[in-house]
């Protein structure tokens, strides 16, 4: 039989991989900037209770008054990456002129920064929810109304405002439940062009990559204010013919990073696996000196003497031992977590 060599032919139409805009960019706090600095602080003022109107005293009659506190969250912008790529001009040529230096731009920051910038908010998000729900199974077809359900009302009695709410769930259970959602509210055109393949009650449905969800974690609520995308550097740069490159040069700079604000953490609220969020701490007060010991192994502590969250407070203090006592009428308050394990916290102990 005689040699034949069949011909091969390389399509100058490129296969782009499917991609998707940002699920969460226009949907996050906007109220705060971190332009020309690390880090910003996030002052909530603290407020008093009401007191019994004495019409009989001589002075002080609406109670003794007291100089307005407030407590501070830092917010340090930690996610610095980049990239580089580069279109040598012979390669260009030689492949039919495919690798058009522009496209090529728009499918790095499509493929790779958008969704590597919406998966890290997620797992900030979840792992810094104030509201932190036990699941003890997945949500199956019997109970996930139930759980929706009961998101709305944690809202609700959190006073979290009923606009822009959302909930945040893995494709696969999108899928398997999408028939229960369709029941409720249909779905329409509006919706679906801001992200969103669904409304619950006062939630819109978003529904992401299954691996995006972070550990042990079936479902992530939030309200817009509650959660913040800070995108500080967001830049692209495109050289052609650099120093020692012929051809294009693709660079690209992201400084980012997510926030839950503290002061409305209750509006983000994450649902996790029973056995995944830590024992809260426990403190035992002694004469001078107070102990927290959590009985999670290889938790965090961090606790505060001034009365306010200690996983968002500025002033909080990672628990290394005992420590005095405060004064009196202060209030104690601490929370144990680690990277595998999701936040719990002690109540406020009052001294």
């Amino acid at each position: 039989m005689a040699d034949i060599n069949l011909h091969e032919l390389y399509h100058k139409q490129m296969a782009m991989l499917y991609t998707h805009a940002s699920f969460f960019r226009g949907k996050t706090c906007n109220e705060y900037s971190w332009n020309g600095v690390e880090s910003i602080n996030i002052t909530t003022p603290r407020t008093v209770p009401l007191n019994n109107y004495n019409r009989d005293a001589s002075g002080n009659r609406y109670g003794t008054p007291t100089e307005m506190g407030d407590f501070v969250q830092r917010c340090p912008i930690t996610m610095d990456k980049g990239f580089a790529v580069t279109i040598d001009k012979g390669n260009y040529n030689q492949q039919g002129l495919m690798k058009k230096a522009g496209v090529m731009m728009k499918a790095q920051v499509d493929e790779q920064v958008t969704p590597y910038i919406d998966k890290h908010a997620v797992g900030v998000w979840a792992h810094n929810a104030g509201n932190v729900v036990s699941v003890n199974a997945t949500p199956g077809k019997s109970d996930i109304i139930d759980h929706l359900a009961a998101i709305e009302a944690a809202f609700n009695n959190a006073f979290i405002p009923l606009d822009d709410r959302f909930v945040t769930l893995p494709n696969t259970t999108v899928s398997i439940y999408r028939t229960a959602f369709e029941k409720l509210d249909n779905i329409t055109d509006r919706l679906l062009l801001k992200n969103v393949v669904g409304k619950f009650g006062t939630m819109h449905i978003i529904g992401i990559p299954d691996d995006w969800m972070p550990a042990n974690s079936h479902y992530l609520a939030f309200q817009r204010r509650s959660a913040i995308i800070a995108e500080q550097v967001n830049d692209t740069v495109l050289h052609t013919n650099p120093p020692g490159i012929s051809g294009h040069l693709l660079e690209g700079r992201f400084i980012f990073d997510a926030f839950v604000v503290g002061a409305r953490s209750k509006g983000v609220l994450v649902g996790v696996d029973t056995a995944n969020i830590a024992a809260a701490p426990t403190l035992t007060q002694g004469a001078s000196t107070s102990t927290l010991a959590s009985t999670s192994g290889n938790t965090t502590i961090k606790y505060t003497t001034d009365g306010s969250d200690p996983l968002y407070s500025r002033s909080a203090q990672i628990y290394t031992g005992a420590f005095a006592n405060p004064a009196a009428g202060a209030a104690v308050r601490a929370v144990a977590y680690s990277d595998a394990m999701y936040p719990a916290w002690m109540p406020a102990v009052t001294f």
